[in-house]
């Protein structure tokens, strides 16, 4: 049953269309309206998609690796110093976590406290019936926890597209300067740990896989987190109607 009042729903209509006109400022009125109604409906069925699998019994359909994103990946792990795996909350992103497992990827992803226990047990059934690590980062010695996941050689699963209650800088976002967390730069910076951003995209022939790209390593946390900003704003900007427009990531 829903508990979302038609006053909230106006809001978060109003809030999505608001955020497009500022990320994507080349649709007019009527553009920003259309693909507003598209991410809804896409948004639902992701929603219906995710319930099917709390059943851990459940088969995924695994999502491939695009082509030369399997050896990307495979190369940077190869190098032994973990890998720092940005990535953003586009199209079926918790498939993505659980296809990387499937295909034996040491895959560990951060993730919020939450604020209920129940769903937690949740989460639990969801990712980690697939294999899929996670670390709380407001649980008691979370930072140890990534810095060891890194050490181990392992890959560390970061969103970066939505605003956060952590240490942060502005850096652009869709164009728009926006408060983005700073910890995967900074995690990188001082392990060593390669760099990759990874998201679902589509091939030529327009069918949907898991994209990687390997960035280049940098000793400024500032300029790291910018040039993840810019690649997982490019992925976003080609598939619009899959990121949650109506969550409030500029401030003001």
């Amino acid at each position: 049953r829903s508990t979302a009042s038609p006053a909230s729903a106006a809001m978060l209509r109003r809030r999505a269309i608001a955020n497009v006109a500022r990320g994507l400022p080349e649709l007019d009125p009527t553009g920003r309206a259309r693909l507003v109604r598209r991410v809804f409906a896409r948004l639902g069925a992701l929603l219906g998609e995710v319930v099917s699998t709390l059943d851990p019994a459940r088969p995924i359909e695994p999502l491939p690796f695009l082509a030369g994103s399997r050896e990307c990946l495979q190369a940077a792990v190869a190098e032994g110093r973990g890998v720092v795996f940005a990535s953003a909350h586009l199209g079926p992103w918790e498939r993505v976590a659980a296809s990387l497992v499937a295909s034996g990827v040491p895959l560990t992803v951060i993730a919020r406290e939450p604020y209920d226990p129940r769903l937690r047990r949740i989460y639990e059934r969801l990712r980690g019936a697939r294999g899929v690590r996670t670390v709380y980062r407001g649980a008691s010695g979370a930072g140890v926890a990534l810095v060891r996941v890194l050490r181990r050689g392992g890959v560390l699963g970061v969103p970066m597209d939505l605003a956060s209650r952590v240490t942060s800088i502005a850096a652009p976002f869709l164009g728009v300067s926006a408060p983005t967390p700073v910890g995967p730069a900074r995690l990188a910076v001082r392990t060593g740990a390669a760099v990759v951003v990874g998201t679902v995209a589509r091939s030529p022939e327009g069918d949907l896989g898991i994209s990687f790209v390997r960035l280049e390593p940098s000793s400024s946390e500032e300029e790291l987190t910018a040039r993840i900003n810019d690649e997982l704003s490019a992925r976003i900007r080609a598939m619009p109607d899959a990121w949650p427009w109506m969550h409030d990531r500029w401030p003001g």
